[in-house]
């Protein structure tokens, strides 16, 4: 049986053979998101399968939305001031290993993490950007909720992902 773990990115890493079929998702892995690490601009995570293989990547970043911007539930009953987010900038699976549940469980990750920035710094909500149609449907099935100008950018408050990690 495939046993899978999570890690941060290292130079260590093999990740010639990561093909997720979308090609900017796969230049970012190989060639940037080591130097955006060194950079502190983004924390990259692989799923590995049996130690060493890489089967998906997720990358998160801090950020905010300006208040004014923020979808009506997400600011409701905060200041006036940008409202803090972690954000899901990508997150892929290798086309060979589609199918097994790798996503969700990248996603399950992810949202651990951002739960521990939550009671680190504060975070209102997670946000992603879905890359086409096929990602937004996958992040709506788990919650995520449009409202922002861009249909592609969707939001699910951090008391909803507390109580969705409680339930499991």
């Amino acid at each position: 049986m495939t046993r899978f773990h999570f890690e941060k990115l290292t130079k260590q890493h093999a990740l010639g053979a990561f093909d997720c079929g979308v090609g900017p998702l796969n230049v970012f892995l190989t060639r940037y998101a080591l130097q955006n690490q060194a950079a502190q601009t983004s924390q990259t995570y692989v799923c590995l399968a049996d130690g060493e293989t890489v089967v998906g990547y997720f990358t998160l970043v801090v950020g905010q939305v300006e208040f004014d911007v923020a979808p009506e539930r997400m600011r409701k009953g905060l200041a006036r001031h940008p409202v803090p987010v972690t954000v899901i900038a990508r997150l892929a699976v290798s086309g060979n290993w589609r199918g097994q549940g790798i996503g969700l469980s990248l996603f399950k990750d992810a949202i651990l993490r951002a739960l521990d920035v939550a009671d680190i710094a504060g975070m209102r909500a997670v946000v992603v950007h879905a890359k086409d149609n096929a990602a937004k449907a996958f992040y709506q099935r788990l919650g995520f909720q449009e409202g922002f100008i861009n249909p592609m950018h969707l939001y699910l408050l951090t008391k909803d992902l507390m109580k969705i990690t409680a339930s499991q």
